[in-house]
């Protein structure tokens, strides 16, 4: 089951944790339904978004895609309960849904792009940001772990430089 959060506008973005999903939901939350109060803690989408199957036949739905090993890293800074050891041996959030995703942001770059697709309002203020002191420095070693749990992230990812 995934998050997809849809616009009124007909586009659709499956939300990916640690790229950018706090900050596109509370925006889309502000824009198109006010009304809803936001409680403090906990994700935004939490209020409104439906979790469903993926994928969906017939759905303008695209998903942001971060460096998977700087999501990993961040990853580990918003779940500090966990050893770095407990993440490599087992991630709170697992590789990227297979998709055939009718558009494809990087976190890095494109997220502002990703938010006027939605008809969200720009520039997106950054939510949720990860403390970056928390965020570990990995050896050699470990770094290949996340490439190796990760790998088909890491090939999205690449394809999609400039």
């Amino acid at each position: 089951m995934s998050e997809i959060l849809r616009s009124p506008n007909g586009n659709a973005i499956m939300l990916t944790p640690r790229s950018g999903s706090h900050s596109l939901a509370l925006a889309a939350m502000q824009t198109f339904w006010p009304e809803i109060e936001i409680q403090q803690g906990g994700h935004p989408a939490w209020y409104f978004v439906v979790q469903q199957n993926w994928p969906e036949d017939g759905h303008n739905c695209g998903i942001v895609v971060r460096n998977p090993v700087e999501r990993f890293r961040s990853m580990c800074a918003h779940r500090p309960e966990r050893t770095l050891e407990e993440h490599l041996a087992e991630p709170f959030y697992g590789p990227l849904p297979k998709g055939n995703f009718a558009r494809y942001f990087r976190f890095e770059d494109q997220l502002n792009e990703a938010a006027e697709w939605l008809g969200l309002p720009t520039p997106l203020p950054q939510e949720d940001a990860s403390d970056p002191a928390l965020k570990p420095t990995l050896t050699a070693e470990q770094e290949a772990r996340v490439r190796e749990l990760f790998a088909d992230d890491i090939a999205l990812w690449q394809s999609l430089q400039p």
